[in-house]
């Protein structure tokens, strides 16, 4: 059993990211996993680069959503990353999130993870993806994390309490976190 965190940074609840998010984790607690999922929907702050963090025993000293999701995260075996399609790249939200960890580091280096990338697009394009998947890819290996997998949800539609995402999209992320 692995210990998953999932991180949502949508600022829609119950959206085509959410429901993404909600089917990957109902596949891995079917696969007896147990998941923690948090939506970056409340206040999170960006990393100001003050480097308090590094100085007071990695405590950052912004009074955010992340004071509950850094003892998620050192718990955590895994950590699954959603996030819509922002201008070709993750949400802000989520890149606070990323910005944030730089707390938990200790000279540089930080705990290993098993990681996904779970991400939903309106456009149909092949392209759109690539510079989100070139920065996850990146930040990853630098920080010296494991991929185990992403889904790139394509052609999702919707406006504000009605999303569609397609139903493949759906069930190939239940099998990931089946699978796992």
């Amino acid at each position: 059993m692995n210990k998953i965190l999932v991180v949502v940074g949508s600022g829609t609840k119950m959206g085509n990211t959410d429901q993404l998010a909600d089917s990957f984790i109902k596949g891995a607690t079917d696969a007896g996993h147990q998941v923690h999922k948090v939506n970056l929907t409340e206040h999170i702050e960006g990393c100001r680069g003050c480097g308090a963090c590094q100085r007071n025993g990695n405590h950052c000293v912004l009074n955010d959503i992340m004071q509950e999701i850094y003892p998620l995260f050192k718990e955590a075996e895994m950590l699954v990353m959603a996030s819509p399609l922002y201008f070709w790249s993750i949400s802000g939200r989520l890149k606070s999130f990323i910005d944030r960890l730089y707390a938990i580091s200790t000279e540089d280096e930080y705990p290993h993870k098993d990681t996904m990338l779970l991400m939903t697009s309106g456009s149909k394009g092949f392209y759109a993806f690539e510079q989100a998947v070139s920065f996850y890819r990146f930040f990853i290996n630098a920080l010296g994390w494991t991929d185990r997998g992403m889904i790139l949800a394509k052609g999702c539609k919707g406006e504000p309490g009605h999303r569609l995402i397609e139903e493949h999209y759906l069930l190939e992320a239940y099998r990931l976190g089946k699978t796992i």
